[in-house]
């Protein structure tokens, strides 16, 4: 999801070329405290980021990067003057100090090294050389120290000159607590549950759980909140995007407790009285070409639903398979059952069969309406509403292709900002689809 206020956005490689560094090292400057955030766009869901948030964030931390990336002879803003205006050694500490984003001069002394060792240019004047006018102790040309403050550097990140060694730690710690707070877990999980909750292979949550310092497993599996503290400092991106899943959704973690295991049963409804039905005169078998006309959408979508099989979260069903066929010749399903798998599976579409307007598995979370969302964001918005789980990608790009779902707000190269890398959505767009779909939807070719 791209924010609604978001105005130029660049890539990591964008970040590199601007401020003439590797990609190694942007790839590093994600890491440190309050770099920021980075929302997925384009193909490979590449990472982009507000240009304007990264140049002050530069300004602010790594000023003499930010330097580099700004089209300007001056970027440091130093005291404007002729190139031959006569300086002293310590207007170039002063200077120099403020080219590396401290409040004090660098000491004198340190420029006195860097002269030894050829890093500094000697002084243009000293006392005695016979020139006018006269001076007193070495001086340099204006242009000769600016030439040298403003020079390529490479450095590490600077700390202020009045901050304390542990200063920096101290509110990425505050940080952290209050992350955990938000996101604690309680309960036991297994590796099955792991790759649900962040959104990888069974094969990968089960490569974590054999590294060295994962948490150990206990009787009951493994401690959710131990593992959620392991993925946060060691799998850093995994921990990101689901944040950022939770956030989007607007769910809560699973629940792992085993006091909620009752509610992890799923009670096939009972069936109702046939012959009361009967007498109504309604319906109490279906074949599977009735099945979505009975509801108001395709024939073909009643086909997909029986294809439907159970899924689950370790001993946890989330959701059921589509009721078994009473006979298969011709494909013959009991209607309560058929009604009872619709309206707990497929709300949204009972709902308007019903006439009763749009129910939601999940409500929608909150956001900007301008809020700019890529198709992987409408697919768990869309999934995570009529369904509690999010749509396979593969199904979202399926709605997509077969025009199914409405046309993208913004695409690449449109011209729009914030750039976009791919097809993205407003927020309102997604969400107005969502509260008026009842079924599959037919978008006709763009006129």
């Amino acid at each position: 999801m791209i924010p609604a206020d978001a105005d130029e956005l660049v890539t990591s490689q964008d970040i590199a070329t601007k401020y003439k560094v590797n990609e190694a090292n942007v790839a590093y400057w994600v890491t440190l405290e309050g770099f920021p955030e980075g929302w997925p766009s384009g193909p490979g869901r590449t990472l982009v980021r507000d240009a304007a948030l990264v140049d002050d964030w530069l300004r602010e931390n790594l000023p003499v990067y930010w330097a580099q990336g700004q089209d300007s002879d001056n970027p440091y803003g130093l005291p404007e003057g002729g190139p031959k205006d006569l300086v002293k050694l310590s207007d170039i500490a002063a200077w120099e100090g403020k080219a590396l984003g401290r409040k004090e001069p660098v000491p004198e002394v340190t420029l006195r090294t860097y002269i030894s060792r050829k890093k500094m240019p000697g002084p243009d004047r000293k006392p005695g050389d016979g020139e006018r006018p006269e001076v007193t102790e070495r001086m340099w040309f204006r242009e000769t120290a600016y030439e040298f403050v403003n020079r390529p550097r490479r450095m590490r990140r600077q700390k202020t000159s009045e901050e304390p060694a542990v200063a920096e730690q101290a509110p990425a710690a505050a940080g952290e607590s209050s992350e955990r707070a938000s996101t604690a877990r309680t309960g036991y999980v297994d590796a099955q549950a792991i790759a649900s909750t962040y959104s990888v292979s069974g094969q990968t949550a089960r490569g974590w759980t054999r590294v060295e310092g994962f948490p150990e497993a206990g009787e009951n599996g493994y401690s959710a909140a131990e593992v959620d503290e392991w993925v946060r400092h060691n799998r850093r991106r995994s921990w990101t995007a689901a944040q950022r899943r939770t956030e989007l959704t607007g769910q809560a973690w699973p629940e792992t407790s085993a006091a909620d295991s009752s509610a992890d049963v799923q009670v096939e409804p009972a069936p109702a009285d046939e012959s009361v039905s009967e007498a109504r005169g309604e319906q109490t078998e279906l074949t599977a070409e009735m099945i979505g006309p009975r509801y108001g959408v395709s024939e073909r979508t009643g086909l997909q639903w029986i294809s439907v099989k159970e899924k689950g979260d370790g001993k946890k069903v989330i959701r059921r398979a589509f009721p078994t066929p009473l006979r298969t010749r011709p494909r013959t399903y009991a209607a309560h059952a058929v009604d009872a798998w619709v309206k707990e599976h497929r709300p949204h579409v009972w709902a308007a069969a019903k006439g009763t307007g749009p129910a939601l598995v999940n409500p929608l979370p909150e956001g900007d309406p301008l809020d700019l969302l890529d198709i992987y964001d409408f697919a768990e918005v869309l999934g995570m509403a009529t369904r509690g789980e999010p749509l396979a990608r593969e199904t979202i790009h399926a709605y997509h292709a077969r025009g199914q779902v409405p046309f993208a707000d913004r695409t690449a190269g449109d011209g729009g900002k914030p750039r976009v890398l791919q097809d993205h959505w407003y927020r309102r767009t997604v969400y107005d689809f969502v509260l008026s779909r009842r079924g599959s939807g037919n978008f006709d070719a763009r006129a």
